[in-house]
């Protein structure tokens, strides 16, 4: 006869029997004998009573904690490192002469110190000083297609997508950000060889206070190189 056809027999079941002690959280206090009678199943010891039941389930969610914890403590120190590989990159942009120089000096950077495979910034039509700047129709056509009305786009090109920004650099996943408002002032692109390191969903603060950054860099750069 089975447990299902004992509680059945005497009208229980087991719903109820779990309310009942849901709601009674002293009864074990008032049936310690009980208590130490009762034994659940163990994988490796057979069984254990409830008491080492619960104090081994402790013990399992105390050590997931800390692994959580050491896995925040982790991300939030690559944050900050992250953090200060831009905060330093600010002051030598601000020295840049052109934006051919500008876009090296955030290539060198971003790839020495961050594992990014290529950086392109592509002006927009009125500034044609950089060398490689996209025709304003390829630019369109990739906010139209890309971006889909959005500032950032993080995830993978189609293969000619790629070719056009970054060359034959090693590049399986991007973030492109537009400049200006509303991308009049052209696009910011980061590749990198990792397929996963740009992807949806991820933080884009960052890079977006360097696009601001630029949005307000870039006018005086361009009145420079035109006076």
């Amino acid at each position: 006869m089975t447990d299902r056809t004992r509680l059945a027999e005497a009208n229980l079941d087991e719903s109820r029997i779990a309310d009942y002690l849901a709601a009674r959280p002293d009864f074990f206090l008032r049936q310690r004998g009980l208590l130490e009678q009762l034994r659940l199943p163990h994988e490796q010891r057979g069984s254990v009573s409830l008491v080492e039941a619960k104090l081994e389930r402790q013990r399992q969610r105390i050590h997931a904690l800390e692994e959580e914890i050491t896995q925040l403590m982790t991300v939030a120190g690559e944050n900050e490192r992250i953090f200060r590989v831009y905060l330093d990159l600010y002051p030598r942009l601000f020295e840049c002469g052109d934006l051919a120089e500008l876009e090296q000096c955030m290539g060198r950077t971003l790839r020495e110190q961050l594992r990014v495979s290529a950086v392109r910034l592509v002006p927009d039509a009125r500034w044609r000083d950089l060398p490689r700047a996209l025709p304003g129709e390829q630019l369109e056509r990739l906010y139209r297609e890309r971006m889909a009305g959005q500032d950032v786009y993080l995830g993978r090109l189609g293969k000619d997508e790629k070719q056009r920004l970054f060359g034959d650099a090693l590049v399986n996943s991007c973030a492109l950000i537009r400049l200006g408002r509303a991308g009049e002032m052209g696009l910011l692109a980061f590749g990198s060889g990792d397929s996963g390191h740009y992807r949806s969903g991820m933080d884009t603060l960052i890079i977006r206070q360097l696009a601001d950054f630029l949005a307000l860099l870039l006018p005086r750069l361009v009145a420079d190189g035109q006076a």
